[in-house]
């Protein structure tokens, strides 16, 4: 019994960590995701201005930057829920210990890619970072459907926004340019 309270009471105190490690991912996410939202939009604002494709220099405008803040804090706070419960709760049976420890990994990654100037996602990153936890606790902890799922889906999202953004491009482009 002894040692089962000592892991509670390592777990209890690094669930008290994991909120700063939450933060750590929250600042991650903002430095690069919203970078990788907002950019299209800035060209065009740039665009608007300017009458032309920035190459060099290009100073993307505090409002636009807020706006993307703005939007991404609005979806996870009206759609985000399935998405954290599905990386919390539906990949592997997560603790404190290993929430902790995924979302430094995940915090770093993002963090790094941003100095690089590599627009990669948050969310990937977190499910790798769960996955890699689950691989350490044993792999059958993991829920490999969810996976299938998760990868299925990141998979199926690109033809479909190359399928969307071509068909309001052409639709935008017969209204507006005659």
């Amino acid at each position: 019994i002894s040692a089962l309270q000592n892991i509670q009471t390592i777990e209890s105190t690094l669930g008290r960590f994991q909120v700063v490690s939450a933060c750590f991912v929250a600042f991650a996410h903002g430095s690069n995701d919203v970078g990788n939202a907002i950019a299209p939009f800035a060209a065009i604002v740039s665009v608007l201005q300017f009458g032309n494709v920035p190459t060099e220099g290009f100073q993307i405008p505090l409002w636009t930057l807020i706006l993307g803040g703005t939007g991404i804090v609005t979806g996870l706070a009206v759609l985000g829920k399935k998405v954290i419960s599905t990386i919390g709760e539906g990949i592997i049976s997560l603790q404190p210990s290993g929430g902790l420890c995924a979302e430094l990994a995940t915090a770093t990654t993002i963090l790094i890619a941003s100095r690089f100037g590599l627009p990669v996602s948050t969310s990937h990153a977190l499910v790798g970072g769960v996955v890699g936890v689950g691989l350490v606790q044993g792999s059958k902890s993991i829920q490999f459907q969810t996976i299938r799922s998760i990868v299925l889906t990141w998979l199926v999202t690109i033809p479909i926004s190359a399928g969307l953004s071509g068909i309001l491009f052409v639709i935008l482009r017969a209204v507006f340019v005659r």
